[in-house]
């Protein structure tokens, strides 16, 4: 700790100089609900004279500055429906900020005549990110982290389920300010896994800040769950079931206690899944291609049940009002089974059957994690001088059991073949991090932000294959296969922070060092084969904004950013997994890290508008690439030489009439990538429009009706053609008191999202796909909460490397 401290000093005194004095803080209720539009005054207390007025933006936050060393003064915070606050004996030294938290009580005076709450807006645009609050889009209650991600504004789910961010893939999601290291099917399985109900807030971060990781290209979405912070006894409980074709359950409860020297939380959940999704696929072999007829058609049936349990401890100790201790613990667990039963035709001609194949293919999925986390915080109250350090461990572990059996039938019914397999494939990985960051302020208007981080992940990865004969199990060398991987990552960076008369600004650098190496095993018929890469990387971001004065509405932003996208280990490993026995899914070690240059320019009018265009372009995109061969369709992460997108967003937040609320949101991407592939030039350029609206109509502050929908027009991005899509929303909610409610939700009224598109570029094959998942569903949640504390303005950490949510 000792050496630690003077190191972090030493490297933000390096990029900073002193410029003044300043009070800034943050205006909430005493749930931590930003209150926007308080109007906060300053006093001389000597004399009494007003010095200025100020008011709270859409974030709750203020900044007085350029005040006098050694005078004290006093602030006046007032609000309507809330109880006026006040506070004396505020002394500004010198070269520090003064941090002031108001916490604002509702006011109980003339409550049998009006009731004034403070609601949380949908979408809040900060200069670095768009925050979501997903509580106000009710039809999304009772559901998952994933159901509330796919109504986000400029989030959406590609052709193999993959999330992007503003049109870009490579997209990083945090939990708690800790990356998932999870891809694909796994990422969208621990996200089914957390409960909208645990949820507080969603940050999009398309150009992240320099404290962040450079890992991601399409940005980071950072999921934030709930924390109570105020002393006293909290807690709750949610209750969900969700009815489409089949039924399932969502549901979590959570406690927490506070007192002066400690802060202790518990949160569990159970979930339970049961959905289908219907894939339709057509092949049409032109030149050869063709493995037995020209014409392949594929329905397959994919039945998804398990099962979800979870769990988080923290405890945080206060050693003093400088100075925290806390320690986390998640565990996680997520059994699965899939049943895909598929049904594929081959055929001369449409009417002209050969022969049928029928696919009854069963996968026993186990997944589970364990996240443990020590932290320590120091933050020295009126200097705004902020030391975190963070060790972290993860590990994830889960293993796949596959049984394939494969009969081949002539069109009068005729067995011809049966094939039987099966597949072993464990997997481990972990995670190791530490972490140290120091947050210093010079001044009324600069802040500087420096840090270190070391992290090393070790995966292991073992597949083991077996062609069954009667009673005999038989190694499939072809697809068995041992991989492991190892990498390592030292950061360090450093970004400054301040206002300069009408502009704010924000620059960062940080430096990524990259030690990776590879070995996979070999088998009776395959050698041991390994490789080793190293890069270091600098990543620079630059945020700059400008308001005409405190009191304006108005603010106009532009910002810069580098960022990375590293192979994931997934996709690194070279193995080849069967879907079926004319579909495979396969890695390869060669994939190189993808990079990207990126620019945004913003106009945001509080709280009705917000626009931003965009320019980001991509070199070495990693993306998915098909191929078939043999008439084997064969599916892998390639680099693509680039991508280029130009993008147009505008979100709206407006009350035509009183008692109802528009929410829009709408953006237009532009996806230029040109890049060689399988010996073909690819050269795929589309425009496609993305339309989120929302509206409420609120009759009283007991009941809420919500109807919201999507449009997602025609796109074309890399090998995919992908068809236009709809889909319409409608939830009821009713308020029973503060503690209690019960949500109604219809999803996808008219089952009208349907993934349709084309694959191109398939050198003499024409290939289709149609997938229909169990969106239409009817959901009834329950939430009650109760709180019982009075207001401690200690801010209650919650560890699990929060850093990253206090520099923001």
């Amino acid at each position: 700790m000792k050496k630690i401290y003077p190191l972090l000093a030493i490297f933000t005194l390096f990029s900073t100089w002193v410029l003044g004095q300043q009070i800034q803080g943050r205006v909430t209720d005493l749930q931590k609900v930003p209150i926007q539009a308080a109007t906060i005054e300053i006093f001389q207390q000597e004399n009494g004279n007003h010095i200025t007025t100020v008011s709270s933006d859409s974030s709750g936050n203020f900044v007085f500055g350029k005040l006098a060393v050694g005078i004290y003064y006093q602030v006046r915070s007032t609000m309507m429906g809330f109880q006026p606050w006040s506070k004396d004996s505020i002394i500004i030294k010198k070269t520090t900020t003064t941090e002031l938290n108001i916490a604002m009580e509702p006011s109980s005076s003339n409550l049998a005549e009006v009731t004034v709450t403070a609601d949380r807006a949908y979408i809040e645009k900060r200069h670095d990110r768009t925050v979501v609050n997903p509580d106000v889009m009710l039809s999304s209650t009772g559901g998952s982290a994933l159901e509330v991600l796919e109504k986000s504004p400029g989030v959406q789910l590609d052709q193999s389920g993959n999330i992007r961010l503003s049109g870009k893939s490579g997209v990083t999601v945090y939990i708690d300010d800790q990356p998932t290291n999870l891809v694909g099917e796994q990422l969208r399985e621990f996200l089914r896994t957390v409960p909208v109900a645990q949820i507080d807030r969603i940050e999009l971060m398309t150009n992240p800040p320099a404290n962040y990781d450079a890992a991601g290209s399409g940005g980071i979405i950072a999921i934030h769950t709930k924390r109570y912070r105020s002393k006293g006894l909290h807690g709750g409980v949610s209750i969900a079931y969700q009815q489409g074709k089949y039924g399932q359950t969502n549901n979590n409860g959570d406690f927490a206690f506070n007192t002066d020297k400690w802060a202790m939380s518990a949160i569990t959940s159970f979930s339970t899944t049961n959905t289908y999704t219907d894939l339709d696929i057509l092949r049409k072999f032109e030149g050869g291609q063709a493995h037995t007829s020209p014409i392949f058609s594929q329905d397959t049936w994919i039945r998804r049940k398990g099962i979800s349990l979870s769990g988080r401890l923290g405890a945080d100790y206060f050693i003093d009002d400088k100075s925290t201790i806390g320690v986390n613990l998640n565990l996680r667990s997520t059994p699965i089974k899939l049943n895909s039963l598929g049904e594929s035709q081959f055929m001369s001609n449409p009417e002209n059957h050969d022969s049928t194949l029928i696919a009854n293919n069963i996968e026993d999925r186990t997944f589970s994690n364990l996240g443990a986390n020590i932290n320590y915080r120091y933050k020295k109250h009126g200097s705004g001088q902020k030391l975190t350090i963070d060790l972290d461990f993860l590990k994830y572990k889960g293993n796949n059991k596959q049984y394939f059996d494969n009969s081949t039938y002539l069109p009068g019914g005729e067995a011809t073949t049966f094939e039987s397999q099966i597949g072993k494939v464990p997997n481990d990985i972990r995670i190791y991090s530490a972490k140290a960051d120091f947050v210093h302020p010079f001044g009324e208007t600069i802040r500087v932000s420096s840090g270190l981080k070391s992290s090393s992940t070790l995966t292991d990865n073992d597949a083991n294959f077996y062609r069954v004969f009667q009673d005999d199990m038989i190694v499939d060398i072809e697809k068995t296969n041992h991989f492991r991987f190892k990498e390592s990552i030292h950061s360090a960076f450093t970004s400054i922070d301040g206002k300069f008369g009408k502009w704010s600004y924000q620059a960062g650098l940080r430096f990524e060092g990259t030690i990776s190496s590879g070995l996979l095993l070999g088998n009776g018929t395959q050698p041991d084969s390994s490789f080793n890469r190293r890069h270091f990387d600098f990543f620079p971001t630059l945020y700059l904004q400008y308001r005409p004065s405190d009191e304006s509405k108005h603010t106009l932003s532009l910002n810069y950013g580098r960022r990375i996208d590293r192979p994931h280990y997934a996709w690194l490993n070279p193995f080849v997994t069967p879907f079926d026995k004319y579909t495979y899914y396969l890695g390869t070690p060669y994939l190189k890290p993808s990079f990207i240059n990126q620019t945004e320019l913003s106009y945001n009018f509080q709280p009705l508008v917000d626009f931003t265009l965009a320019y980001a372009k991509v070199k070495d995109l990693m993306s998915e690439t098909i191929r078939i061969e043999d008439g084997i369709y064969y599916s892998q992460q390639g680099n693509l030489g680039a991508l280029t997108t130009l993008s147009a967003t505008l979100n709206i937040t407006y009350s035509p009439i009183e008692k109802f609320t528009l929410i829009g949101h709408t953006a237009i991407h532009l996806l230029h990538t040109k890049s060689e592939i399988f010996g073909q030039q690819l050269d795929s350029k589309g425009t496609f429009v993305l339309i989120r609206p929302s509206l409420s109509y609120k009759p009283s502050e007991k009941w809420t009706f919500q109807v919201d929908g999507e449009h997602q027009g025609s796109q074309k991005f890399a090998q995919f053609s992908m068809k236009k899509r709809t889909r319409v929303n409608s939830a009821i909610n009713f308020k029973m008191n503060d503690g209690c409610s019960i949500n109604l939700a219809l999803n996808d009224i008219f089952h009208t999202e349907i993934n349709t598109g084309e694959i191109g570029y398939l050198a003499g094959t024409y290939a289709t796909f149609s997938t229909l998942r169990d969106s239409r569903t009817l959901s009834l949640s329950f939430r009650y909460r109760f709180t019982k504390g009075d207001k401690n303005d200690r801010s209650y950490q919650g560890g699990g490397a929060k850093s990253e949510q206090q520099r923001t």
